[in-house]
Protein backbone atom coordinates (compact mmCIF):
# COMPACT_ATOMS: atom_id res chain seq x y z
CA UNK A 1 0.00 0.00 0.00
CA UNK A 2 1.46 3.65 -0.93
CA UNK A 3 1.59 6.22 1.24
CA UNK A 4 -1.20 8.75 1.27
CA UNK A 5 -0.58 12.34 0.64
CA UNK A 6 -3.02 14.16 0.57
CA UNK A 7 -2.59 15.59 4.45
CA UNK A 8 0.69 17.14 3.24
CA UNK A 9 -0.58 18.60 0.35
CA UNK A 10 -2.68 21.10 2.24
CA UNK A 11 -0.45 21.52 5.04
CA UNK A 12 2.98 22.15 2.95
CA UNK A 13 1.08 24.40 0.60
CA UNK A 14 -0.13 26.34 4.23
CA UNK A 15 3.58 26.51 5.27
CA UNK A 16 5.18 27.78 2.13
CA UNK A 17 2.78 30.40 1.68
CA UNK A 18 2.94 31.55 4.87
CA UNK A 19 6.96 31.74 4.81
CA UNK A 20 6.92 33.47 1.39
CA UNK A 21 4.75 36.03 2.89
CA UNK A 22 1.59 35.17 0.90
CA UNK A 23 -1.91 35.75 1.71
CA UNK A 24 -4.82 33.19 0.52
CA UNK A 25 -5.88 36.45 -2.28
CA UNK A 26 -2.02 36.63 -2.97
CA UNK A 27 -1.63 32.95 -4.40
CA UNK A 28 -5.44 33.52 -5.82
CA UNK A 29 -4.06 36.17 -8.06
CA UNK A 30 -1.01 33.85 -8.77
CA UNK A 31 -2.33 30.73 -9.71
CA UNK A 32 -5.98 32.33 -10.98
CA UNK A 33 -7.76 29.95 -8.58
CA UNK A 34 -10.16 30.77 -6.36
CA UNK A 35 -9.54 31.91 -2.72
CA UNK A 36 -12.04 29.68 -1.63
CA UNK A 37 -10.60 26.41 -3.38
CA UNK A 38 -7.12 27.18 -2.45
CA UNK A 39 -8.60 27.40 1.37
CA UNK A 40 -10.20 23.86 0.42
CA UNK A 41 -7.14 22.72 0.03
CA UNK A 42 -5.35 23.87 2.49
CA UNK A 43 -7.80 22.09 4.91
CA UNK A 44 -8.10 19.12 2.95
CA UNK A 45 -11.55 19.42 1.99
CA UNK A 46 -10.78 19.24 -1.57
CA UNK A 47 -8.12 17.31 -3.93
CA UNK A 48 -6.35 19.59 -6.53
CA UNK A 49 -6.16 18.58 -9.95
CA UNK A 50 -3.10 18.19 -11.61
CA UNK A 51 -3.11 21.24 -13.26
CA UNK A 52 -4.02 23.19 -10.00
CA UNK A 53 -1.14 21.40 -8.05
CA UNK A 54 1.05 22.15 -11.04
CA UNK A 55 0.15 26.11 -11.12
CA UNK A 56 0.50 26.23 -7.13
CA UNK A 57 4.01 24.80 -7.20
CA UNK A 58 5.22 27.15 -10.03
CA UNK A 59 3.56 30.34 -8.14
CA UNK A 60 5.27 29.38 -4.81
CA UNK A 61 8.22 28.54 -6.47
CA UNK A 62 8.64 24.89 -6.05
CA UNK A 63 8.02 21.93 -8.36
CA UNK A 64 5.10 19.29 -7.47
CA UNK A 65 7.85 17.38 -5.45
CA UNK A 66 7.37 19.49 -2.38
CA UNK A 67 4.34 17.80 -2.24
CA UNK A 68 5.38 14.22 -1.74
CA UNK A 69 6.27 13.32 1.76
CA UNK A 70 10.19 13.03 1.79
CA UNK A 71 11.17 9.37 2.74
CA UNK A 72 12.59 8.29 5.92
CA UNK A 73 15.94 7.51 5.42
CA UNK A 74 15.86 6.62 9.07
CA UNK A 75 13.65 3.92 9.08
CA UNK A 76 14.70 2.75 5.66
CA UNK A 77 18.22 3.48 4.98
CA UNK A 78 17.95 1.93 0.89
CA UNK A 79 15.40 4.86 -0.03
CA UNK A 80 18.56 6.18 -1.83
CA UNK A 81 18.62 3.24 -4.29
CA UNK A 82 15.23 1.68 -4.53
CA UNK A 83 11.35 2.08 -3.89
CA UNK A 84 9.65 -0.65 -2.50
CA UNK A 85 6.08 -1.17 -4.45
CA UNK A 86 4.90 -0.75 -0.63
CA UNK A 87 7.03 2.41 0.13
CA UNK A 88 5.28 4.59 -2.76
CA UNK A 89 4.43 7.78 -2.55
CA UNK A 90 1.64 8.83 -3.85
CA UNK A 91 -0.48 12.01 -4.72
CA UNK A 92 -4.34 11.46 -6.20
CA UNK A 93 -5.92 14.31 -8.06
CA UNK A 94 -9.77 14.88 -8.39
CA UNK A 95 -9.56 14.11 -11.91
CA UNK A 96 -9.41 10.57 -11.15
CA UNK A 97 -5.28 10.29 -11.50
CA UNK A 98 -3.05 8.99 -9.09
CA UNK A 99 0.65 9.59 -9.62
CA UNK A 100 2.95 6.80 -7.95
CA UNK A 101 6.49 8.13 -7.53
CA UNK A 102 9.17 4.75 -8.77
CA UNK A 103 12.18 6.85 -7.97
CA UNK A 104 13.90 6.59 -4.88
CA UNK A 105 14.54 10.42 -4.45
CA UNK A 106 14.51 13.79 -6.72
CA UNK A 107 18.13 14.39 -6.79
CA UNK A 108 19.22 13.11 -9.88
CA UNK A 109 18.38 13.63 -13.54
CA UNK A 110 15.38 11.37 -14.11
CA UNK A 111 12.23 10.76 -12.39
CA UNK A 112 10.34 7.60 -12.69
CA UNK A 113 6.29 7.32 -12.35
CA UNK A 114 3.15 5.14 -12.23
CA UNK A 115 0.10 6.68 -13.52
CA UNK A 116 -3.13 4.90 -13.23
CA UNK A 117 -6.12 7.25 -14.61
CA UNK A 118 -9.55 6.00 -14.22
CA UNK A 119 -11.82 5.72 -16.67
CA UNK A 120 -12.77 9.78 -18.04
CA UNK A 121 -9.64 10.95 -15.89
CA UNK A 122 -7.27 13.46 -17.57
CA UNK A 123 -4.60 15.78 -16.75
CA UNK A 124 -7.34 18.73 -17.04
CA UNK A 125 -8.76 20.61 -20.63
CA UNK A 126 -5.88 22.37 -21.13
CA UNK A 127 -2.84 21.84 -22.58
CA UNK A 128 0.22 22.54 -20.15
CA UNK A 129 4.29 22.62 -20.59
CA UNK A 130 7.36 23.01 -18.59
CA UNK A 131 10.97 22.29 -18.69
CA UNK A 132 12.67 18.97 -20.03
CA UNK A 133 11.26 15.96 -21.85
CA UNK A 134 9.23 13.13 -21.17
CA UNK A 135 8.37 9.68 -22.18
CA UNK A 136 6.07 6.89 -21.32
CA UNK A 137 5.31 3.43 -21.76
CA UNK A 138 1.27 2.20 -21.98
CA UNK A 139 1.38 -0.71 -19.97
CA UNK A 140 -2.40 -0.48 -19.72
CA UNK A 141 -5.62 0.40 -21.21
CA UNK A 142 -5.28 3.67 -24.00
CA UNK A 143 -4.84 7.03 -23.74
CA UNK A 144 -5.08 9.88 -25.64
CA UNK A 145 -2.30 12.31 -25.75
CA UNK A 146 -2.11 15.70 -27.31
CA UNK A 147 0.97 16.97 -27.97
CA UNK A 148 0.82 20.84 -29.88
CA UNK A 149 -1.56 20.45 -32.89
CA UNK A 150 -1.10 16.53 -32.66
CA UNK A 151 -3.45 14.16 -30.90
CA UNK A 152 -2.68 10.31 -30.66
CA UNK A 153 -4.69 7.40 -29.28
CA UNK A 154 -1.85 4.95 -27.74
CA UNK A 155 -2.65 1.69 -26.42
CA UNK A 156 -1.13 -1.12 -24.00
CA UNK A 157 2.15 -1.55 -25.33
CA UNK A 158 2.74 1.52 -27.39
CA UNK A 159 5.55 4.37 -26.59
CA UNK A 160 6.01 8.13 -26.88
CA UNK A 161 8.38 10.78 -26.15
CA UNK A 162 8.21 14.66 -26.44
CA UNK A 163 9.89 17.83 -25.24
CA UNK A 164 8.07 19.12 -22.35
CA UNK A 165 8.11 22.26 -23.68
CA UNK A 166 5.17 21.26 -26.44
CA UNK A 167 2.30 22.18 -24.81
CA UNK A 168 0.32 18.89 -23.66
CA UNK A 169 -2.48 16.84 -22.05
CA UNK A 170 -3.71 13.42 -21.52
CA UNK A 171 -6.66 11.72 -21.39
CA UNK A 172 -8.64 7.99 -20.67
CA UNK A 173 -10.90 8.31 -22.84
CA UNK A 174 -11.98 4.43 -22.51
CA UNK A 175 -14.33 2.94 -19.80
CA UNK A 176 -11.40 1.27 -18.31
CA UNK A 177 -8.50 2.43 -16.20
CA UNK A 178 -5.32 3.15 -17.95
CA UNK A 179 -1.63 2.82 -16.58
CA UNK A 180 0.97 4.62 -17.78
CA UNK A 181 4.96 4.50 -16.62
CA UNK A 182 6.62 7.39 -17.59
CA UNK A 183 10.37 8.97 -17.34
CA UNK A 184 10.76 12.57 -16.87
CA UNK A 185 13.99 14.50 -17.15
CA UNK A 186 14.56 16.88 -15.41
CA UNK A 187 12.32 15.34 -12.51
CA UNK A 188 9.23 17.67 -12.62
CA UNK A 189 7.45 16.50 -9.64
Amino acid sequence: MSRETQPIIGTRMRELRKAKGMTLKDLATATDLSIGYLSQLERQDATPSVSALNVIGTALGVGINWFFPDPNTAENPETDIATRANARRTLRYASGVRDELLSPNLSGQLEMILTTFDPGASSGPDLYAHKGEEGGFVTEGELTLTVGDQTLTLRQGDAFQFPSTTPHRYHNASDARTVILWAVTPPHY
